[in-house]
């Protein structure tokens, strides 16, 4: 009985692993999608250019992310599902840091848009977790 309760952890691990990868495949035809909408949007200002935009561009992932989390809660065999819902939330975390490429040293309002659009995505991955729980 042992063996098996080790084996939890990684089988919730990988369940939280393949709903990111499964989902993942979504994110890009919406993406897709959401651009040709969002195509010719001019943000002025630093609010919405550093707010705004990262939030209206990472939309579909951030959609993506709930629905991964809503996923996960399903899926995991824990008394609180809500924890594993951590992993994937991470996992958006960070990824959302790459990608940037600076011509020149970025300004802290570049700083800003990128981790706006960074945390939006793990934010929603929870908050889809927490609206699981909750139904």
């Amino acid at each position: 009985m042992y063996v098996l309760h080790k084996r939890v952890p990684v089988r919730n691990l990988l369940v939280g692993a393949g709903a990111l990868c499964l989902f993942g495949w979504l994110a890009i035809p919406l993406e897709l999608g959401f651009y040709k909408l969002t195509a010719g949007l001019i943000y002025r200002g630093q609010f919405n250019g550093a707010v705004v935009m990262p939030l209206v561009e990472h939309f579909p992932v951030a959609l993506v992310a709930a629905a991964v989390g809503a996923a996960v809660i399903w899926l995991v065999e824990s008394e609180r599902p809500l924890v594993w819902t951590v992993f994937p939330a991470l996992v958006y975390l960070f990824s959302g840091f790459f990608g940037y490429h600076w011509a020149r040293p970025p300004m802290l309002l570049g700083r800003v848009e990128q981790t706006v659009g960074a945390v939006f995505p793990a934010f929603t991955c929870i908050l889809g977790g927490l609206i699981a729980v909750r139904w």
